[in-house]
């Protein structure tokens, strides 16, 4: 087994309930299975991220997508350590027993697969969906079935992950260390970061309306804010409620089912959970010529049967998958099963049943049997990201020019360096590390690597910049007007 390394990256700087431990203390602690079976954990700390999906141009008369939100749950930082060095420990074994299986493509997600070209590098979406159209051509005439899991990490049960767990082991029970992070992964506890924050008065009421009614928000600036949110005794009297005069603000996960999606750990443990079906499913895949491949929660299969015979195996998907767990569901309104039929050198496409309109929808990317382009949610998501960074930079570039005009705030907006988040990237190379990616260079990347079948995505970025810069200006007026509206109400 590799040595656990502990990059300058991985340090955890955020706000959370414990200090801030040396590297030389974080592997005292993470390597040793005493320590790490008495270690008291800290509850997670929760928020919710919401947006508003775009809705794409050429939607027409399409109803506005419904607003969006994701619990985001992270852990202290030393739980977070251990997590981490227990998922290096679970890997080695894991991958071993996918190669036993003989499944090592099957599961894609949150794993280091090798590119053929680049042994340095590892595989993204881009190769993955790459791969799949390819087989999609290679097989001519067939069907795909493209299902989603709903709720996936929060539907894994725990006590068929467990005996998972000791299989990769090799033993009957978890050792003491191995289950006390078990235990906290699966009966984890949580607070709502917000109601944290306000019990330790980082946030509040900052103002009034007009009307008197209050206004709450964060009281402090967020590097503001101290990396050990509280002592200890306050901890446990304002955050556990134990001296009666603070209710306690824990939430504990009392269901026999379910991991918090976003700790250091449970990316590997999700992967393994589904094994044995990654195992039935390339076995069924297999046995019909065709393939089978499983991002996390999206499962794809690809097989050269007649539509009759896809619906009926994408029917049954539901009962399949509900043998290893019985909180997991299919998203029916996330399925598809779309049907390719050969042309001359290229493919015909018709969706017999779920979404899809204009072909497979597979990891960001669409295809239609002749060309492969950005899916729509992957633009769309874009133009929110453009939005929301548009907006908070144009209330910065007032605040700078109080007293400037809209055309001269325009023109004092940075506006070159508000695309370097977005658009072109001087001296991008396609195999560059990702850590330099804009959109427009994993838009580059992605043509680079799907050619000659992305070509058309060019055409879909090719309008950024002066989206970009209408967006910006639309920007800059709203906030005027609202800078307006809060003068008049004064």
């Amino acid at each position: 087994m590799a040595e656990w390394k502990l990059k300058p990256r991985d340090l955890k700087l955020y706000p959370h309930f414990d200090q801030i431990l040396k590297t030389t203390e974080i592997i005292a602690l993470v390597t040793d299975p005493k320590r790490v079976a008495q270690n008291a954990f800290f509850p997670l700390l929760r928020y919710t991220k919401r947006w508003q999906p775009f809705r794409h141009p050429k939607a027409g008369s399409k109803p506005r997508p419904k607003p969006k939100e994701r619990p985001i749950r992270y852990a202290a930082r030393r739980d977070a350590y251990i997590f981490a060095y227990y998922r290096h420990l679970l890997s080695d074994p894991y991958e071993a027993e996918l190669k036993r299986l003989s499944i090592s493509h099957c599961p894609v997600a949150y794993r280091r697969i090798l590119t053929d070209s680049d042994k340095r590098g590892g595989k993204c979406n881009i190769h993955f969906a790459r791969e799949a159209f390819d087989c999609i051509r290679k097989l001519g005439n067939c069907c795909t079935i493209a299902i989603d899991i709903s709720s996936y990490f929060e539907s894994i049960d725990h006590e068929h992950l467990k005996i998972l767990w000791c299989r990769l082991l090799g033993v009957d029970r978890l050792p003491p260390d191995h289950f006390a992070v078990f235990k906290n992964i699966t009966q984890y506890r949580v607070i709502d970061r917000i109601k944290a924050y306000e019990r330790l008065g980082f946030y509040g009421v900052k103002n009034f309306t007009k009307g008197g009614h209050p206004i709450d928000g964060y009281l402090k600036p967020y590097n503001k804010i101290p990396k050990q949110l509280c002592s200890p005794s306050d901890f446990r009297q304002k955050i556990l409620g134990e001296n009666k005069k603070y209710d306690s603000l824990v939430e504990s996960n009392k269901n026999a089912y379910g991991i918090p999606q976003g700790a250091p750990i449970s990316d590997l443990l999700a992967n393994l959970y589904l094994i044995d079906f990654d195992f039935e499913m390339n076995e069924l895949a297999a046995g019909l010529g065709g393939a089978y491949v499983r991002y996390s929660d999206d499962i794809l299969l690809i097989l050269p049967v007649p539509a009759l015979d896809a619906k009926t195996i994408m029917d049954d998907m539901p009962d399949r998958i509900r043998k290893y767990g019985s909180e997991l569901l299919i998203k029916p309104d996330k399925s598809s099963l779309i049907q390719y039929t050969s042309m001359d050198n290229e493919q015909d496409c018709t969706v017999i049943s779920g979404k899809g309109e204009n072909g497979l929808e597979y990891l960001g990317f669409r295809y239609d049997g002749k060309n492969i382009y950005l899916r729509d949610s992957t633009v769309s998501g874009l133009y929110r990201k453009i939005t929301l960074t548009a907006r908070s930079q144009a209330e910065a570039t007032i605040k700078r020019y109080p007293d400037k005009s809209y055309t001269e705030l325009c023109r004092l907006f940075n506006f070159e360096l508000f695309t370097k988040r977005f658009g072109r990237v001087e001296d991008f190379e396609p195999k560059s590390s990702n850590r330099r990616w804009t959109f427009w260079t994993y838009a580059v990347r992605a043509i680079e690597e799907l050619k000659p079948h992305g070509k058309r995505i060019r055409g879909q970025i090719k309008r950024l910049r002066q989206h970009s810069r209408r967006r910006v200006n639309a920007e800059i007026e709203r906030a005027l007007l609202r800078k307006a509206k809060r003068s008049a109400a004064l």
